[in-house]
């Protein structure tokens, strides 16, 4: 069993953005096994609870939580191949998983090399890049709610759309989840994922230096003018949003629609600071942005929108 339990647990320790408070215990597994044992060990106990992944796409309250965290997640990937299908389990990494299909000789997931986070947080948030989403590939998904209660599902009832699902609403974990691929070449594959891991280390901050989230908001969706996705880092850039920053939150000096945690920044220096960018965005090019990032616990003026929040 590797079921690791921490009491006074520093969130901090467990997100990307390297931020937050402490909740009253946190417990860490990696199997789907282990996953289903302590949901059924919370629910005797009726315990509260939420549920993370890498924290690659959180803010955690300065205050910390006061629920217990369940976190799933695994330094061995769980992966298995079937024909041109591969099951992988939601604790795995997303980055293990596009490097798995590549070396498989398996085309459709190579995109999401070096993108961070698991690949349960992947599905929620329905994960992508250049123009491609991880809901694209998905054949189907084992869920599990806080209940302890099981079902099997496809992708047509997890409500896709850009960067979001309905599983950020509903009492459901993803324990697994199964791709339906295409046979391809494994060398190009392999020189596709080194061209897009050059290209994330150019735009990207190195997380162990700068710690962050990767983009904090959505791209701007396709109008009668523009036919695609429009990058949000690029209106940000032209309305002088490089220059923001609130306390120890600034904007990274490659990317407009990356916030970095500077020293003594803290969680709600996050939150002024995506207001302050949101506002610029609105003034210059009466834009409503939205954010990708998700803010957990409490914060003073907290966001108004729910699905933006874990609660």
């Amino acid at each position: 069993m590797s079921i690791k339990i921490f009491v006074k647990a520093k969130l901090a320790d467990f997100t990307t953005f390297r931020l937050g408070g402490a909740c009253p215990k946190l417990i860490s597994c990696e199997t789907p096994e282990e996953l289903e044992k302590v949901i059924s060990q919370l629910k005797d106990e009726t315990l509260p609870f939420i549920l993370i992944g890498g924290g690659s796409n959180l803010v955690v309250s300065d205050q910390g939580l006061d629920c217990c965290v369940l976190r799933y997640v695994t330094d061995k990937p769980l992966l298995k191949r079937e024909g041109n299908d591969v099951t992988v389990s939601g604790s795995t990494s997303l980055d293990a998983l596009a490097l798995f299909t590549i070396e498989q000789g398996l085309e459709g997931l190579q995109y999401t090399s070096g993108i961070p986070g698991t690949v349960g947080g992947a599905i929620v948030g329905n994960a992508g890049a250049f123009g491609k989403q991880v809901g694209d590939f998905l054949k189907s998904v084992i869920l599990l709610s806080s209940k302890g209660e099981r079902a099997k599902v496809g992708p047509e009832n997890l409500g896709f759309s850009y960067r979001n699902s309905n599983l950020k609403e509903r009492d459901a974990i993803v324990v697994s989840a199964t791709f339906a691929l295409k046979p391809g070449n494994k060398e190009k594959l392999l020189g596709e994922r080194k061209d897009i891991l050059n290209v994330r280390k150019e735009k990207h901050p190195d997380l162990s230096k700068e710690p962050c989230a990767g983009s904090f908001f959505r791209n701007i969706e396709p109008t009668s003018k523009a036919e695609k996705r429009q990058a949000t880092g690029y209106f940000l850039e032209q309305a002088g949003g490089k220059d923001l920053k609130h306390g120890g939150a600034y904007i990274y000096s490659k990317h407009a629609n990356i916030i970095i945690k500077g020293k003594d920044c803290t969680s709600q220096d996050v939150l002024e600071l995506s207001k302050k960018m949101a506002a610029l965005a609105k003034e210059k090019f009466n834009l409503d942005l939205v954010r990708e990032v998700r803010f957990v616990g409490k914060f003073a003026g907290n966001v108004k929108n729910p699905k933006e929040l874990i609660w």
